[in-house]
């Protein structure tokens, strides 16, 4: 998983008015991730600068694991007001990893607005149509994606409507809920998936609606509401059902690991010794999760804000994510690498749905300008450790 469109706008808002402000996240004191000088030695991470920013797009989660798995928990240190989870590389200890939180330590940005405002920042988690929409004037290119499908979902209560698919939401009563500006939806409007008059874009974040019995279809994440539904929302507390939005054709990467043109090409050394890192950490961390999850809910805990996750929820992220084969290899066989077709479709997609706006695209752009594989260690394969 607003940018993860998953922003939880009610505990936004609230978060907003409470004051929350860009915090240290963002410090122009550190170094460039683009001029900081490699660390050097024979370490596993030589290459890279001593250290490494990772700027995820909201709250630590299991989603995450490709950057929070590459620092053993033990030796992890926790600034919970600014949201930095630290500590040296499993791969190399030469090299500090430091993850960054998004959310309210981000102010609610974009990702993209991150790295072309904190040059420290080496990589952001980016979704393929934040990169197209903001090719021209902010240009990112994606080198890891550590999900094969996005999340993202429209979910209902079982007892108000059986949707087989996402036609059949278009034809009934049901008013759809979902974050105003969000591109998927005006691709399901004009496959006609759902209908221009049912769709209402004040969408919070809460489901107080949808637990109130009113007729109403949600948009959430397959990794999250579900469960908070059945476990945490006592007035519900039963199953939901849902369908993928990714399911519908409208297949971008979530949260694909990605940096500003320049930085891919100055940090190609290491990028090329941390991406494999990366694609060894998140399978090491869906092969044995459970210290990890452990350690995602405790700093949360730290954290001390509207959005935890228990031990156990995060355990049902992990299994949804492996059992519905949102963490799996790409379709080359190599783990987090992108499907050259599927890039170019959504690249053209995206353009000619932004065509009908006022964004404007990069002229030429194609998909290979926003991402590539080069970096990724082709023998490593998630398929082949199970």
């Amino acid at each position: 998983m607003p940018h993860r469109t998953r922003t939880r706008v009610t505990a936004l808002a609230a978060a907003a008015a409470s004051g929350l402000l860009l915090l240290s996240a963002c410090s122009s004191s550190a170094p460039a991730a683009q001029d900081a000088e490699a660390a050097g030695g024979d370490g596993a991470l030589s290459a890279c600068p001593s250290t490494v920013v990772l700027q995820t797009n909201w709250f630590p989660e299991p989603e995450h694991s490709a950057a929070y798995a590459l620092i053993d928990p033990a030796n992890a240190t926790i600034d919970a007001d600014a949201g930095i989870y630290s500590g040296p590389a499993i791969a190399d200890p030469n090299i500090t990893i430091e993850v960054r939180a998004g959310g309210p330590f981000i102010g609610f940005q974009q990702s993209t607005a991150l790295l072309y405002s904190d040059d420290s920042i080496m990589l952001a988690m980016i979704d393929t149509d934040e990169s197209v929409k903001l090719s021209k004037d902010q240009p990112t290119k994606a080198v890891y994606t550590p999900l094969q499908k996005n999340p993202q979902i429209l979910l209902w209560d079982p007892t108000k409507y059986d949707f087989a698919d996402l036609a059949a939401v278009g034809t009934s009563d049901a008013t759809v809920l979902y974050f105003q500006g969000a591109t998927y939806m005006d691709y399901l409007i004009a496959q006609g998936d759902v209908r221009a008059d049912q769709v209402d874009g004040s969408f919070d974040g809460s489901v107080t609606r949808l637990v109130a019995g009113e007729p109403v279809v949600l948009q959430g994440y397959i990794t999250q509401e579900p469960y908070r539904l059945k476990h945490e929302f006592t007035d519900y507390g039963r199953d939901v059902d849902s369908l993928l939005i990714a399911d519908s054709g409208y297949d971008i990467y979530p949260a694909a690991w990605s940096a500003k043109p320049d930085v891919v090409t100055a940090q190609s050394d290491c990028l090329e010794q941390l991406v494999p890192a990366m694609q060894t950490a998140q399978i090491d961390y869906m092969e044995s999760p459970d210290a990890l999850n452990q350690a995602i809910s405790d700093y949360l805990v730290q954290i001390d804000q509207f959005f935890q996750i228990s031990p156990e929820a995060a355990a049902y992220v992990h299994d949804v994510m492996q059992d519905d084969a949102l963490v799996t290899d790409g379709t080359d066989g190599v783990f987090g690498s992108f499907d050259a077709d599927r890039m170019t479709r959504m690249t053209d997609l995206l353009k000619g749905i932004y065509a009908g706006t006022d964004v404007e695209v990069a002229d030429g752009l194609t998909a290979d300008d926003i991402y590539t594989n080069e970096f990724l260690d082709p023998s490593i394969s998630y398929a082949e450790g199970k």
